[in-house]
């Protein structure tokens, strides 16, 4: 992504600091204001804003699944044979799906499972197909602890 597409609003400083934010939601402003080159204040200032502006949209903390006992992970692709309406009620359903996005292709859905067990997995995917068609993937490995920007690409 080219600078000319970013908005007015973010300037290489800004970039900066939702980079820190991403690596580390819970970095001090003072010791982000040292990595960028501002004071504790002006960095909080400058965080409100993209909070304000929207383009921090939360904080989250990443879980350790497996510790919590959730060792099956999967992404389904899932083509639902009903109507775009019915589909957050049939979503909704399922605690276990942890992620679903609305995708192109073959399939209208890529959903994400966290399970305990390959029998509750199977459960789960019973229950969809009752809806549609799945493909499903299990997850053997992921890099998900760093959600990144690629704010050199955007600078």
């Amino acid at each position: 992504m080219s600078k000319n597409l970013l908005s007015k609003d973010i300037d290489n400083i800004s970039l900066s600091i939702l980079h820190e934010l991403c690596y580390n939601a819970r970095t001090s402003a003072a010791e982000i204001g040292r990595r960028v080159g501002l004071t504790a204040p002006a960095v909080g200032e400058r965080i409100k804003k993209l909070e304000d502006l929207g383009y921090v949209k939360g904080y989250t903390a990443l879980l350790d699944l497996d510790k919590l006992g959730l060792k099956i992970q999967a992404f389904v692709s899932f083509k639902c044979h009903h109507k775009a309406k019915d589909i957050n009620k049939i979503i909704g359903g399922f605690p276990e799906i942890t992620e679903w996005h609305t995708i192109t292709g073959n399939s209208s859905m890529l959903l994400k499972i966290t399970t305990n067990t390959r029998e509750q997995l199977a459960k789960i995917i019973m229950q969809l197909e009752e809806y549609g068609d799945t493909n499903t993937s299990l997850i053997l490995q992921s890099n998900t602890e760093i959600n990144l920007l690629k704010i050199d690409s955007l600078k």
